[in-house]
């Protein structure tokens, strides 16, 4: 495991838009899952300012989780990185790949036939989860796979508040690449900032290796770098 701990958020996201580049400007295919959500924002807007006029045909994207949106054939996550990152950087509709409640269980073995995942970017949940893998209902075991979503679950209000702003009702699963699917990748770069994931960090890097904090995994990847900002590194050495 490679740490890299940088002094601020727009630090860790050069170094973040620095490797998806490498990657995207391969003369191979390349299959890459990207992150949704605020930490990878100025990453993904470093990388489409840079990429203008490219040809980034070799460069495939995998969504790894997401949930139903009514009206659409497409999941939150997928129209999220739509978004943000898909449609601003110009890939084409055939180069992005989909977990869906649909595909979930061939999920997997699509990317295994596709050549496997070259790099993952994730993200850090406060929480201790990752991808779509929550604390109390993750397996270490498991490739893709679906997660009820229930009130008695400790990230049920996440959900709650998402899709009231969404102004929809909260959907009853939502699919994700499990841990293993995870550990499969070549490579994964986890980027954490802010000073209320220090203690995820902390814990991620030096805690039990437990479902209950299912973050506690990565540490069995060979090959994943980590950068985080100062605020996020604040309890590491």
């Amino acid at each position: 495991m490679k740490i890299t701990t940088v002094k601020t958020y727009e630090a860790m996201s050069e170094l973040a838009a620095a490797t998806i580049l490498s990657k995207m400007t391969a003369d191979r295919r390349v299959n890459c899952a990207l992150t949704a959500g605020s930490t990878p924002k100025k990453a993904y807007e470093l990388v489409i300012s840079r990429m203008k006029n490219n040809n980034c045909s070799n460069f495939h994207v995998y969504t790894f989780d997401g949930a139903p949106y009514e009206g659409s054939d497409h999941t939150s996550t997928y129209l999220e990185m739509k978004k943000m990152f898909f449609d601003p950087a110009n890939i084409k509709e055939e180069n992005i790949h989909e977990i869906t409640m649909e595909n979930f269980a061939t999920f997997d073995q699509k990317i295994e036939d596709a050549g496997g995942l070259d790099l993952m970017v994730i993200g850090l949940g406060s929480d201790g989860h990752f991808c779509g893998n929550m604390p109390k209902t993750t397996d270490f075991d498991s490739l893709s796979y679906e997660v009820e979503i229930k009130p008695e679950y400790p990230w049920y209000d996440v959900f709650v508040d998402m899709y009231n702003g969404y102004g929809q009702a909260v959907p009853k699963s939502f699919v994700t690449m499990g841990p293993l699917s995870v550990l499969k990748a070549k490579e994964v770069l986890l980027i954490v900032n802010g000073s209320n994931k220090a203690e995820a960090l902390a814990k991620m890097l030096k805690g039990p290796l437990t479902e209950d904090f299912p973050a506690s995994a990565l540490r069995l990847h060979s090959n994943i770098t980590v950068i985080a900002d100062e605020e996020a590194a604040k309890l590491i050495s």
